[in-house]
């Protein structure tokens, strides 16, 4: 099976393509802005140091959110483009899922792993997961001095770009890598475990800022 993966939910554009479990390509491009402009481009340089086309491909996979909005829509327009043009399959997959792979794939020392994902307003976005990566229940959007509770006692391991803003605020903590980036290989993995289903939506934990003015 191969799979082109991508990520445009932070800051970077980042792709990878793996076939049978194999990473064959990737490559990350820092950037805060202009994902629109550097996706595809970066696509097609990919699947071209890979000796593939579009149609190569066997599905498709990219990051949902919560995340850049307007990273997380260029991402999903394209892999929904892509999917239609192709007739394969599109994965989401979360930030909160992809974070918590790669904390796994590391190695977490604790009974259980926060994933917390930074709003840029005073909630943040967080998550729990066990060591394997697997969900303990569903998203929230919090405080930081709300967080404790809400996790309830015990040991805790931490990732995401807010672990900083919530390490203050809990007593148990085995730090982690403080991720910030995504690594699309690890989203292509999680792809390749997936049962194929319906072409994924953005994931928000909060409405976007802008509004089309028909909405408004």
């Amino acid at each position: 099976m191969r799979i082109l993966a991508f990520d445009c939910a932070g800051a970077q554009c980042a792709a990878a393509i793996l076939a049978d479990g194999r990473v064959v390509a990737e490559k990350r491009i820092l950037a805060a802005r202009g994902h629109a402009q550097l996706l595809i481009p970066l696509l097609i340089e990919l699947l071209g140091a890979a000796g593939l086309g579009f149609g190569d491909i066997d599905r498709f996979a990219a990051t949902t959110g919560p995340g850049s909005f307007t990273g997380i829509r260029v991402a999903l327009a394209a892999a929904h483009g892509l999917a239609l043009g192709t007739g394969k399959p599109i994965i989401g997959i979360t930030m909160f899922e992809a974070l918590a792979a790669m904390a796994a794939e590391a190695g977490i020392a604790a009974p259980r792993l926060l994933v917390a994902i930074d709003s840029r307003r005073a909630e943040l976005f967080v998550q729990l997961f066990d060591p394997a990566g697997a969900a303990l229940g569903e998203p929230a959007m919090l405080s930081p001095e709300a967080i404790a509770a809400w996790a309830g006692p015990g040991r805790l391991a931490l990732t995401g770009d807010a672990a900083h803003l919530v390490a203050p605020h809990l007593d148990e903590i085995v730090d982690t890598a403080w991720t910030t980036q995504i690594d699309p290989v690890i989203v292509a993995r999680l792809a390749a475990g997936r049962a194929a289903g319906p072409a994924p939506a953005p994931f928000y934990l909060r409405a976007p800022d802008a509004v089309p003015a028909r909405i408004r």
